[in-house]
């Protein structure tokens, strides 16, 4: 089922894609229980420790679509809605989000069965939109996803290892001369 873009699909056909995938790597998996006003739409968990950090976890929004540009740069594109930028590129997130677009394709099967198991049909990358700048358009952003922040193993646990850490919290700067 397609939305009012044409080429974005609508259900959870890929919040399951990734799911199947990250079991498939030893991650755990979920959805979290929110809104999708958060924007998020998987949660992924590394359990263990790593880099100080135990069970490191991401958030991740999910897009699939049938129109999944690649880039002269052998990168991908993607349209964004403003809506879902906006909540990605901020700060202040306790858990840590990333956008994850998986491009299907437009004829044919997106899951087939062999023998020897199943294929799921597609491709995809990841991108942490965390600190980018406000969008000067009005209905979107493009995005562009690296290449290499694959959705495989080591994609994911690079994702994890990048965005579901420990990190320090911005402090304010505050002049206690200057407080009442």
């Amino acid at each position: 089922m397609r939305d009012r873009d044409q080429n974005t699909l609508q259900g959870d056909f890929g919040e399951a894609w990734l799911e199947a995938v990250a079991a498939g790597c030893g991650l755990l998996h979920g959805r979290p229980t929110t809104v999708d006003l958060q924007k998020a739409d998987v949660q992924l968990v590394y359990p263990g420790t790593d880099l100080g950090t135990y069970y490191p976890t991401v958030n991740v929004q999910v897009k699939t679509t049938i129109g999944l540009r690649q880039l002269t740069s052998g990168d991908f594109g993607h349209d964004l809605d403003l809506e879902t930028y906006d909540a990605l590129r901020r700060t202040d997130h306790a858990v840590g989000r990333v956008l994850a677009v998986i491009g299907v394709p437009g004829e044919g099967e997106n899951v087939r069965l062999h023998g020897e198991g199943t294929l799921l049909c597609g491709r995809g990358a990841w991108i942490s939109l965390e600190g980018m700048a406000p969008s000067k358009n009005t209905t979107s952003q493009a995005i562009r996803l690296p290449a290499a922040n694959t959705l495989d193993r080591p994609g994911l646990h690079r994702m994890l290892k990048t965005h579901g850490i420990r990190r320090s919290t911005p402090v304010p700067s505050i002049n206690v001369w200057e407080q009442p």
